[in-house]
């Protein structure tokens, strides 16, 4: 009998590779519909890994986690990229050219954000016109009272990034080309692994790339991992892979004890 191949020794490929295909076969049909009754066009749909832990993280964190991917999410070229700086502004589009990056759509300072940006219609425009935000890390705990709620709703979080580094274009470009895992004190995270424009075949190419680095960078790793999911911003969940109940390692019940009654 062949041997069952496992994404980071845990998951199996095959059943991704189904649940993946169904996922965008019935995302799409769905997106199809849409359009046939509706004037304009959608925005394309993130496909989303859902990890559920057994225990809940201690603290909350406010930096992501850079998670890597086999295709990237956001095509420059195409969807435009704000990066959001200390001031004075000019000094970042100054450094931008110097290092000849060209796929910076727009530069923003705080003082623009607390001036022309202050205003709910201005920051509403601003998120619609961009597909995403990197942001000076020195800047990053700043960010939450100056853009608001809608930014975390439409998670576009800003991506902290370091504006000091030598070779600041590949600093640029892994942030782009990389997916984020938020951290919270809940039980489940989701992490956005593809895009339904994207094949099934470079969608689980990025499963396979991200899982075995979020893994790593939950708590206690695969012992702590319940289930993984993953569906659409519209779609039902569908399941990739759940630990086994019982009280081994690994297991749903593993370290855990029935208090005998007492007579």
């Amino acid at each position: 009998m062949a041997k069952t191949e496992l994404i980071d020794g845990h998951v199996s490929l095959k059943q991704c590779k189904r649940a993946v295909t169904a996922l965008h076969d019935y995302a799409t049909k769905k997106e199809k519909e849409r359009e046939e009754n509706e004037l304009l066009p959608g925005k394309d749909q993130h496909v989303w890994l859902q990890i559920t832990v057994k225990k809940m993280q201690p603290t909350q964190k406010l930096k992501p986690i850079r998670i890597p991917l086999k295709h990237t999410l956001v095509d420059p070229r195409t969807s435009a990229v704000c990066l959001i700086t200390k001031d004075p502004q000019r000094e970042y589009k100054d450094l931008l050219e110097q290092h000849d990056i060209k796929f910076i759509s727009r530069v923003v300072g705080i003082e623009k954000l607390r001036g022309k940006f202050k205003a709910f219609e201005a920051r509403r425009l601003l998120l619609k016109e961009n597909g995403m935000f990197l942001a000076d890390d020195r800047v990053i705990p700043l960010l939450p009272r100056l853009l608001g709620s809608k930014w975390f709703e439409a998670k576009k979080q800003p991506i902290p990034v370091n504006l000091k580094r030598k070779n600041l274009k590949t600093e640029l470009e892994h942030a782009i080309e990389s997916s984020y895992m938020h951290q919270n004190k809940g039980t489940c995270t989701s992490v956005k692994v593809g895009v339904l424009s994207q094949t099934p075949k470079q969608i689980l190419a990025n499963v396979q790339t991200a899982l075995p680095a979020i893994a790593s960078r939950i708590k206690d790793g695969w012992e702590n991992i319940q289930c993984l999911h993953i569906k659409t911003s519209s779609s039902i969940s569908l399941p990739i892979w759940s630990c086994e109940l019982s009280t081994e390692a690994e297991g749903r019940w593993a370290g855990l004890t029935i208090d005998e009654p007492e007579d």
